[in-house]
């Protein structure tokens, strides 16, 4: 059997130890809940990595899901993709304003660096096919489209989920080497599936333009006068291309904003994070005052900026897919 397979469920530990260990389990992903307190979180996470990519089958209770932005912060994981195959239960909630539902044979698509909620909902045993893919990989296969909050269902949904059960299947009996090379077979996959939706998907924004807006805004940050005016002389764009480009991010003002709390938040828990003034960080971190990052921030991560250093809680990873397998292996028995 392959040695690098995950294996994480609540069956291994007490039944009263089960929900701080499935919280701890999922936390990466979402904040787990139960629906009350007479019904105890299950479930069970067995995977495999394959390329920068982790694939495999999970299963649940009912219980509810939350991706806010403090753990899209503390994760590491905001440029990855939940991409889930429903086979038994339900998932239906709302993907930063997209309302969405899936039922068995549905295919959900979830951008992990955007907010979203679920309430995930089972009979007996809920499962899911999962992959937890790069974003480059799975927008490119989609055009640059986002996909958050997507659910494919019909001819789509069939291609796509019988070539994910067919990877998860053979990958137990695989050499690890030999396994990375069933990422390209799901990236292959991915690219038919969501080429036959292709009239059902969103507009198609620039992507080129997008992957040089990115780089500007990773240049240039911390940057006071970093905005949609500074970005579309340097890119020689109008602001309706930029917009557009960003439309289904809010626009690039708030894609800005939120690279430079992401950064504040960093510098205020970081390990070793120095003990420095909120005014000076957030001059530092490209705001033109402390009223204005205090403001941002708390109506971002419902909290001031000094209550997030009081806190302390540490970032839990970074997008490397190796590093997430670390993590979850923590939790095998």
């Amino acid at each position: 059997m392959n040695s690098a397979r995950i294996r994480v469920s609540t069956r291994s530990v007490d039944p009263a130890d089960a929900d701080d260990f499935w919280r701890g389990a999922t936390r990466p992903f979402f904040v787990t809940d139960p629906v009350g307190s007479d019904t105890p979180l299950q479930g069970s996470i067995s995977a495999l990595p394959i390329g920068t990519s982790l694939i495999g089958e999970t299963t649940f209770n009912t219980q509810k899901y939350t991706r806010n932005n403090r753990l899209i912060t503390e994760s590491g994981l905001d440029d990855q993709y939940i991409v889930q195959v429903v086979v038994d239960g339900q998932l239906s909630g709302d993907a930063d304003g997209v309302n969405f539902v899936a039922r068995p044979g549905d295919v959900t698509f979830f951008d992990l660096g955007r907010t979203w909620t679920a309430d995930a909902e089972a009979e007996s045993t809920g499962r899911t096919i999962t992959l937890l893919a790069p974003r480059s990989l799975v927008e490119a296969e989609s055009k640059g489209r986002s996909l958050h909050g997507t659910v494919l269902s019909g001819v789509p949904a069939v291609v796509l989920a019988q070539c994910m059960q067919s990877v998860v299947l053979a990958l137990p009996h695989l050499d690890p080497d030999a396994a990375s090379g069933y990422e390209d077979v799901v990236a292959s996959l991915l690219r038919v599936s969501l080429g036959i939706a292709e009239p059902d998907l969103p507009l198609r924004p620039d992507h080129s333009l997008r992957d040089r807006a990115y780089a500007f805004i990773a240049d240039h940050l911390t940057e006071s006068r970093l905005g949609p005016t500074m970005m579309c002389a340097a890119l020689s764009v109008s602001r309706a291309q930029l917009y557009r480009a960003f439309a289904a991010d809010g626009g690039i003002a708030l894609v800005i904003r939120r690279k430079r709390l992401d950064l504040v938040y960093r510098e205020l828990t970081g390990t070793g994070a120095p003990n420095e003034s909120i005014e000076a960080l957030a001059e530092r971190c490209g705001f033109t005052s402390k009223t204005q990052l205090a403001r941002a921030f708390k109506d971002f991560y419902g909290m001031t900026p000094s209550q997030a250093r009081a806190d302390r809680r540490r970032p839990i990873g970074d997008p490397s897919i190796a590093r997430l397998h670390r993590r979850l292996q923590f939790f095998s028995p």
